[in-house]
């Protein structure tokens, strides 16, 4: 690893909150409704919080004045990534509760009570479409050693919500190197776009410039301008020296979109890689933000989720 890149984790911080759901009336949550949140949710934040800076920091950040910065870096993402997990999935009733995991990043932090307040919006008017209307219960979130705190319970939230933060520093230094091999597993789809097609079956060399991308852009957006590295071709390098033991990626419709031209499904790449190699160590750091900033369309909203394993 890049000593000058390494003296930035110290930097960089995030949080992991837990909002609970209470469902008030039957709901079937699928993986398509599951992933469909951006809609709604977006609504709901323009409808509690207007277009207002907490609006946009969380959920559209503008575009950097600086030009050169620009070329460099693809547009921000939301400041907050939904976590999801498939096997939460299934048919709630009335009454049932559900816990979505959702990261904070950045200067994303200082939105959390202002994103509650949207799930508290949303959850009248239900979670997609009309349908799964919830209170919110309860807001948690996960210390540094993975245990559960929680902020609030019912009445009143209060005007800022207090989470214990992450250090990546610390994040990274608590998991086992990435360094003979690793297993990369999509939990759902990627749908990630080159030229503006999809790529249905792609290779570890493929997917690799989309994490590089995903996780400079959301450091410089969302953490002070900093700028993870001068020159991305040590990394580069570095991944061409991974090889691809198993490639088991496939392409996996989740949605179809009625439009005027009739329908079309969407979907995106899921299943598992086996890497191994010598650049495994150089770039291992890259891989594991990446598995907490997620990829492609829809990253924020649940898309495009994967879990290493060493």
């Amino acid at each position: 690893m890049q000593n000058s890149v390494s003296d930035i984790f110290d930097s960089l911080d995030f949080v992991r909150v837990v909002f609970t759901l209470e469902f008030q009336e039957p709901f079937d949550l699928d993986e398509g409704r599951m992933l469909r949140l951006r809609r709604d949710l977006r609504a709901a934040a323009l409808l509690t919080l207007g277009d207002e800076e907490a609006y946009r920091t969380l959920f559209d950040p503008p575009l950097t004045q600086d030009p050169v910065a620009l070329k460099r870096f693809q547009r921000p993402g939301p400041s907050f990534v939904v976590r999801p997990d498939p096997e939460r999935c299934g048919y709630y009733d009335s009454g049932d509760c559900f816990d979505m995991d959702v990261l904070f990043w950045g200067r994303g932090i200082q939105g959390l009570t202002e994103f509650a307040h949207t799930l508290q919006s949303l959850g009248a008017n239900g979670l997609n479409h009309g349908e799964g209307r919830f209170d919110l219960l309860q807001v948690s979130a996960r210390n540094p050693s993975g245990a559960q705190v929680r902020l609030w319970s019912g009445g009143q939230l209060p005007q800022q919500l207090a989470p214990p933060v992450v250090s990546v520093a610390w994040w990274l230094d608590s998991l086992p190197p990435l360094e003979d091999r690793a297993t990369m597993d999509f939990v759902t789809p990627a749908r990630l776009l080159s030229q503006g097609r999809p790529l249905f079956r792609p290779t570890f060399a493929t997917l690799f410039p989309f994490i590089l991308r995903r996780v400079s852009s959301m450091v410089h957006a969302h953490c002070g301008g900093i700028e993870l590295f001068d020159d991305p071709k040590p990394l580069q390098l570095a991944a061409q020296g991974v090889e691809t033991l198993v490639n088991e990626l496939f392409w996996k419709d989740w949605r179809t979109l009625e439009g005027d031209g009739g329908a079309q499904d969407i979907g995106g790449v899921s299943g598992r890689l086996i890497l191994a190699g010598e650049g495994l160590a150089e770039i291992g750091w890259l891989l594991r933000i990446g598995s907490l900033l997620q990829l492609g369309k829809g990253a924020a909203y649940g898309a495009g989720c994967y879990r290493l394993d060493s």
